[in-house]
């Protein structure tokens, strides 16, 4: 029996770490699936999701503010009802390769796109991170470039309301 019990314990570990693997693998982007979008696409999205608070996050895997940035968007996004808060993450990155690496290091669990074609143009941006919020009617309501901290996030979110 006591040669039994650490065979068990030792099997048991050998199975979490298969499961946890396996876990991290489902977890894995592939840089072939990053769907690219433009200003259109981003306004249809918008348009879909009528009737919530819909937050577009504009980013760069470079960027050291976006990194900073991104966890306390997906604390927000996790303790929000997704019948309430829509979160879109639009990447100005040139690499799909490059996103991919980065939307699996921060664990990003919302939906991400390349800006394409008339995206920086027709949406205004002129610095990485930028927040846009579009409020239940579709409406623009909050466009913010730089950093946004998570408390100033759900009270951008609140306003939206």
């Amino acid at each position: 029996m006591r040669r039994v019990f650490p065979v068990l314990i030792l099997l048991s570990l050998m199975l979490a770490l298969a499961g946890a693997s396996t876990a991290l693998a489902a977890s894995k982007v592939n840089p072939k699936d990053i769907v690219a979008i433009d200003s259109g696409d981003l306004l249809a999205m918008v348009a879909k999701d009528k009737g919530k608070i819909v937050v577009v996050n504009i980013f760069a895997s470079w960027c050291p503010p976006c990194r900073e940035e991104i966890p306390g968007l997906i604390k927000v996004f996790n303790g929000t009802s997704r019948d309430e808060l829509a979160l879109v993450g639009v990447s100005v990155d040139k690499e799909p390769k490059a996103l991919a690496t980065y939307m699996q290091d921060l664990h990003i669990n919302y939906p991400v796109y390349l800006a394409k074609g008339d995206f920086i143009q027709k949406v205004r941006v002129t610095a990485v991170p930028q927040l846009l919020i579009y409020n239940k009617k579709g409406d623009l309501v909050f466009n913010h470039r730089g950093l946004v901290d998570e408390e100033d996030l759900r009270e951008a979110i609140r306003q939206a309301q």
